[in-house]
């Protein structure tokens, strides 16, 4: 095992052949649309942010006046992801096991359908006189699919995890278009239709199309060369987790007993708790990498950064649709989302610091934080008396690209290298972890971008504020 820290596992040495019975390598495509669905509904709850304002909105209220609700919206949505699906992740981590089964995708994918359904079902009714019902409402389906995501999730990454590392690589890569995807249906549904209810519709219809095309995504797959030559491994994965549930003890002891045995067997007779105990141990630094990561990410956007304002006020603008509906559409989410994407492309090609250097890698992820006050110098609409210093939207734009290239050249990587320093028959459970990781630093900053925009002072909202 002490090798395994600084070599890759033993069945990417597969690779070569899987690509040449793979064809055109239409599973690692299939994996990139796996990714793209995985994340697309908190991403289209958090990009679909005009629409539940509009919902949120007090008529009796001026137009420019924010409503409790609306100003909470977002903050809301991140914490009620990320809870359960924290919570869900630990469960299913440590008491169902990271277990790789089809029944738990195809439950999870119809539950995350149902819950757009409902979304979808409620664009039509007027909302007004139970805003707080429908805030609510909103909240309870976003609990409910951030658990099925975790199941989802879990899933797709302990799969990921046994197979080459270009599949979690292509994986990643997909949950990152995901974001450009949904940014794009957003504007594409903006400039559509003036009435946010139409606009909405479509794009929650996208949305569950694109669900159901991974079902049938996910059905291909099973069916896949790849998959069917790595079937029996994974069966074994599945298959050792069994006894491990009823008689971790009497395993324990059956290791200690055997310590003369090749390093596979050993590892296949550890205890659930001593599987993760070890894969921790030589994953610790891409651990916290990750986790990190998410946390700087998680505590900046969508919470801060899609309350930042164009550097020049909207009246020297004639046609206000970029000002109030479009420049946090394009210049946070769609830019942050092309960014994202293009760092996972990259650490496909690219690959420094290396499989051997964890602590250079997880240097950079700790250097990230230092975004934290440099987005602090924005056109954030502050009441502390923060300094305003980037008085242009490109240094706002370029700042963004580099915050997002980053997020994803350092999850990528991290995802890419954790299974690599383990034995093949650890590698579900170091997928496991990782995600362990990820839904951690999702929930820590969801919790500190309160303290974020606290800081820098929320008091007031732009006041161009647009509504139908």
């Amino acid at each position: 095992m002490d090798s395994s820290s600084n070599s890759p596992r033993v069945s990417t040495t597969s690779v070569p052949g899987v690509i040449t019975i793979d064809g055109h390598s239409w599973s690692y495509w299939a994996f990139v649309w796996l990714g793209l669905g995985s994340l697309l509904p908190f991403n289209f709850f958090i990009t679909a942010d005009p629409y539940f304002r509009y919902k949120l909105h007090d008529p009796t209220m001026p137009n420019s006046t924010v409503s409790r609700l609306e100003l909470s919206y977002e903050n809301a949505v991140t914490i009620c992801a990320a809870v359960p699906n924290l919570i869900a992740t630990i469960f299913v981590t440590f008491v169902c096991i990271p277990y790789i089964h089809k029944y738990r995708i195809y439950t999870s994918l119809s539950g995350i359908t149902i819950c757009l359904l409902i979304c979808f079902s409620l664009i039509f009714v007027d909302v007004h006189r139970w805003r707080e019902i429908f805030f609510f409402l909103t909240m309870i389906l976003v609990m409910i699919q951030g658990v099925f995501c975790a199941i989802l999730l879990n899933c797709f990454f302990s799969l990921a995890s046994t197979l080459p590392s270009r599949y979690i690589q292509g994986f990643v890569a997909g949950q990152a278009l995901g974001g450009v995807f949904v940014v794009v249906c957003s504007i594409a549904s903006i400039l559509f239709s003036n009435n946010i209810s139409i606009s909405a519709a479509i794009y929650f219809l996208l949305a569950i199309f694109v669900l159901l095309s991974n079902l049938l995504t996910y059905i291909y797959l099973e069916k896949s060369h790849l998959l069917q030559i790595y079937s029996s491994s994974i069966q074994e994965i599945n298959n050792e987790y069994e006894p491990l549930l009823h008689s971790s003890s009497s395993t324990t002891e059956d290791y200690q007993n055997n310590n003369n045995n090749n390093n596979s067997n050993n590892i296949t007779l550890l205890a659930l708790r001593q599987r993760l105990l070890v894969a921790y141990k030589y994953t610790k630094w891409n651990f916290f990498g990750i986790l990190l990561t998410f946390i700087c990410t998680l505590s900046l956007f969508p919470a801060y950064m899609s309350k930042i304002q164009p550097a020049y006020p909207s009246i020297n603008y004639p046609n206000t649709i970029w000002t109030d509906r479009l420049y946090a559409q394009v210049m946070t989410f769609l830019l942050f989302n092309v960014g994202d994407t293009l760092g996972r492309m990259i650490s496909s090609k690219v690959q420094i610091p290396s499989l051997l250097k964890p602590h250079l890698l997880f240097s950079i992820c700790v250097l990230r934080f230092l975004f934290i006050p440099l987005f602090g110098l924005c056109h954030f609409p502050n009441t502390n008396g923060f300094p305003y210093v980037f008085k242009n939207d490109f240094i706002y734009a370029g700042i963004v690209l580099l915050f997002a290239m980053s997020h994803g050249y350092c999850n990528s990587l991290n995802m890419m290298y954790a299974p690599r320093r383990v034995h093949a028959q650890l590698s579900s459970t170091v997928g496991a972890l990782m995600l362990m990781a990820l839904t951690t630093g999702i929930f820590i900053g969801s919790l500190l971008s309160y303290g974020v925009v606290a800081m820098y002072g929320d008091a007031k909202e732009p006041d161009n504020q647009h509504f139908q």
